[in-house]
């Protein structure tokens, strides 16, 4: 299984998102459909989705540096490219957004 840190950005209710970020520890990781940027959307062949793990919050509670990972084994796992962005879905509402980090960061 690929496992990569990331930074994630919880979108405000103010604007479609959560009203507050998942917890982001504990088990079961949470868990929700992501979408990569340059992909179509809705999904032409399959959704996959993303644990996200919270690993600290940075400037403020909606945003994290995380650790992500598909939790399906069978999923792509060499989407995870370093500085990839993505956007995370609660069915159709899109609830966050972020980015692979960089390896040298």
């Amino acid at each position: 299984m690929t496992t990569k840190k990331a930074i994630i950005e919880w979108i405000p209710p103010s604007q479609g998102g959560r009203r507050k970020p998942p917890l982001g520890v504990g088990q079961p990781a949470y868990a929700t459909v992501v979408h990569f940027k340059e992909d179509p959307w809705p999904p032409v062949d399959s959704a996959w989705s993303l644990a996200i793990e919270k690993e600290e919050s940075l400037s403020t509670e909606t945003r994290w540096t995380a650790t992500v990972h598909f939790v399906a084994p069978e999923a792509p796992h060499d989407s995870l490219r370093d500085g990839r962005g993505f956007e995370l879905y609660e069915g159709n509402k899109r609830v966050a957004t972020g980015e692979i980090c960089r390896a040298d960061s």
